[in-house]
């Protein structure tokens, strides 16, 4: 059963309505009091324009700025530990639940509060251990293993309470931006079964838990038995499911929609195929193979234009997938390929495809990332402390990259009478040259052996033989400098084009003669934010021209106290 306790009942609506005053950003802002000593980190979250980031300890809580330059601009120390701190984009309204080690604090508790009068505005009670909360400027989420809640978050007042099945890591996902038609949207799993519109009410989707109480009619994309990677779309206005769009076969690891709820990207527990879909009309426009082996995804986001996706994971590499014209020629003309026939074969090759091919139930879900087989592309488990996935060198796509306009002046200037093989280098991705490892060049040379066959023989083989040669892989990389083991981190994109200065040394071969050369390079980069479990906060730069291995601009410490 739902509590809510009022710290000001009367005053409610007027403290609610002055949410949009900006915290303090001189840099000194603090609360001191008796705290523990601990600083160890329990949640960390960007905000919704990722401009902030906001950290949860053992002690309290802290508020960072990302942009224009990073910085801290408000910390509280209490006698109390928190485990899930949530920013309504630059305000001073938080929503805090803390972990309920301490006596008289519960997980099941939500405070809302206003960092700038230090005042607590609500209390809201909950029936079990609080998961997830998400916010908009009209919508408050709270997400329990088996219910969401959803609020008006200028009132306070309970809309709506969906019923779910267990959901026991909290996913779900929320467009922060009104559509053109003012709408907002929720994304969750579904019930691990096929979806229609009698057996989606008969699980729980509860339509008689708020104001607007109606049976919804649910338009279904799910046409297999037996899944458990399936999406619901919610429509937060309404207050009425949309659709359920078909993602994968095995169960989500990670989900987001993009801010104005247009896309919507997916990842499985298997983590090795990152999908993007349309919301409207619940088609898949692309797939992406992160990398082999399976893996951990921790986050998926879209860039604010809505032409990236960056995925973090176990590996402690974070992928960068572009979006563009190429990659989605790439992925329409595997799919044509795919539903395309075949010329009839020798007797022999059919019995083996047979054999290959029996456990595909239609064509279509030989494209599903658990049907890939290993491609032979990943040798961490060979090779202790390379990469963990299919990135950095073999990053191409079909489209040429071009050097950004900073970079081809900045590389100029020190390659002068520059030969075919000079400018075609310009072209090519990126490559931290502290990150070569004789495994990422054998990686390398077997996967340009690779294209160039499925280039050759794509038309002859059968697309599942095709989509391991050849797949749509990620535009560019970088590997978290993490300290100790099993880090766990988040990122997002800026993309805002920014000049940055940048050694030489990083563009340059070892062996060549300026790479001991300490001068700087003006490029043109968009920034990738990455903040870990340990507490560091992480400035990347990605070409987004060429691609290929991001260039480390910045490190700071979210924990230590001269920040």
């Amino acid at each position: 059963m739902l509590k809510a306790q009022s710290a000001a009942a009367g005053s409610l609506h007027q403290t609610l309505s002055q949410y949009s005053a900006s915290i303090a950003t001189d840099g000194s802002s603090s609360v001191t009091g008796s705290f523990k000593t601990d600083d160890s980190v329990n949640f960390i979250t960007f905000n919704q324009d990722a401009s902030c980031i906001a950290v949860g300890l053992n002690n309290g809580y802290k508020i960072f700025n990302c942009k224009p330059k990073f910085g801290k601009c408000y910390q509280i120390r209490k006698e109390e530990s928190v485990g899930i701190i949530e920013m309504l984009y630059c305000t001073s309204l938080l929503a805090i639940v803390a972990l309920g080690e301490e006596p008289g604090s519960s997980p099941r508790k939500l405070k809302i509060v206003n960092t700038k009068r230090q005042t607590t505005i609500c209390d809201l009670i909950f029936p079990s251990t609080i998961l997830q909360v998400k916010l908009t400027k009209s919508r408050l989420i709270v997400l329990l293993e088996e219910q969401i809640y959803i609020y008006d978050i200028t009132t306070m007042k309970l809309l709506h309470t969906i019923e779910t099945s267990p959901n026991s890591i909290g996913l779900c996902a929320l467009s922060t931006t009104p559509d053109n038609d003012g709408n907002n949207y929720l994304a969750y799993p579904s019930p691990p079964k096929t979806i229609t519109h009698d057996s989606l009410l008969a699980s729980g989707i509860n339509t008689n838990g708020g104001t607007n109480s109606v049976v919804n009619n649910i338009s279904s994309v799910s046409n297999s038995p037996n899944r458990v990677g399936d999406v619901i779309m919610f429509n937060l206005n309404t207050l009425q499911p949309m659709s359920v769009i078909e993602a994968h076969k095995s169960a989500l690891a990670a989900i987001t929609l993009s801010s104005d709820g247009s896309l919507l990207a997916t990842a499985s527990d298997k983590g090795t195929i990152v999908r993007v879909f349309s919301v409207a009309t619940g088609v898949k426009l692309f797939q992406f193979r992160r990398g082999t082996y399976s893996t951990k995804i921790y986050s998926l986001s879209f860039s604010s234009d809505n032409n990236y996706v960056v995925a973090t994971s176990s590996s402690e590499t974070v992928h960068i997938f572009r979006l563009g014209e190429s990659e989605a020629l790439e992925n329409k003309h595997k799919k044509k390929k795919a539903s395309t026939p075949k010329p009839t074969q020798p007797e022999t090759i059919e019995e083996e495809d047979a054999t290959l091919l029996q456990e595909r139930p239609s064509q279509e879900s030989t494209q599903d990332d658990d049907e890939f087989a290993d491609d032979g592309d990943d040798s961490d488990e060979a090779v202790e402390g390379d990469d963990n996935d299919d990135e950095s060198l073999e990053v191409i796509s079909n489209k040429q990259r071009k050097l950004s306009q900073g970079s081809s002046n900045s590389f100029a200037s020190f390659n002068s009478g520059t030969d075919d093989s000079s400018q075609a280098a310009k072209n090519e991705p990126l490559i931290d040259q502290n990150r070569l490892s004789v495994a990422r060049l054998i990686r390398r040379s077997s996967q340009t052996l690779g294209r160039k066959a499925a280039q050759r023989m794509g038309d002859f083989l059968p697309s599942r033989f095709s989509s391991i040669l050849e797949p749509t892989r990620h535009f560019a990389s970088l590997k978290i400098n993490a300290i100790g083991k099993d880090v766990k981190s988040i990122a997002v994109m800026n993309n805002e084009l920014q000049e940055d200065l940048v050694p030489q040394a990083f563009l340059m071969r070892k062996d060549s003669d300026s790479y001991l050369s300490k001068e700087m390079l003006s490029l043109n980069l968009l920034h990738i934010y990455v903040v870990t479990s340990e507490g560091f906060f992480y400035t990347y730069g990605l070409d987004p021209e060429r691609g290929g291995d991001c260039i480390l601009l910045h490190q700071y410490s979210l924990i230590d106290e001269s920040n």
